[in-house]
């Protein structure tokens, strides 16, 4: 992952050290930085869930913290989330670079197809420190519960991410 402090500086965003997340909105007193330690901190906590959850968990924080990722960033990710949550597609590290070339080879073509951030605060009620605290079974329950709604946040994009994944679909998946 690319430092934060020098993605958002390239974007023109100031980053906040305090209070809550200024992206997403989470419960912290260390602003968008401690919101990246409990994301850091509790990474380990999904990759023994479901094959899933792992991807899930990026794709989802990704998405809420859009001004200290790379411009494609939000294509990528919401396209993932619409394999995985509606495609129901069996998501393993493989399949990243296989995603990658083909948003690479759609991007040539769709230049204008970018995915801007959403109004901060206005990426989903769920955040990451809505999963802390809980047993595995719960926190999993819970991990869904914040993918569907930072995915639903973005409906307004869901044609982009379908049409890119429909493509790696056709050409992978069959």
């Amino acid at each position: 992952m690319q430092n934060i402090e020098r993605q958002a500086k390239k974007k023109g965003v100031k980053l906040d050290r305090y209070g809550r997340c200024q992206f997403c909105g989470s419960d912290t007193k260390g602003g968008v930085f401690e919101c990246f330690e409990v994301f850091n901190s509790n990474a380990g906590n999904f990759a023994n869930l479901s094959s899933q959850s792992q991807f899930i968990y990026a794709d989802t924080h990704c998405l809420q913290h859009s001004e200290v990722h790379g411009t494609w960033n939000n294509n990528f990710h919401l396209t993932r989330q619409y394999l995985i949550l509606e495609k129901y597609v069996n998501w393993d590290y493989s399949k990243t670079s296989q995603l990658t070339n083909t948003l690479d080879k759609y991007k040539l073509t769709h230049p204008e197809a970018v995915i801007p951030a959403l109004s901060p605060l206005e990426r989903g009620q769920f955040t990451i420190t809505d999963l802390i605290g809980h047993k595995q079974n719960k926190c999993n329950m819970m991990l869904l519960q914040w993918a569907n709604d930072v995915y639903q946040a973005y409906k307004k994009y869901h044609p982009i991410a379908k049409v890119v994944g429909d493509l790696f679909i056709n050409k992978f998946e069959k």
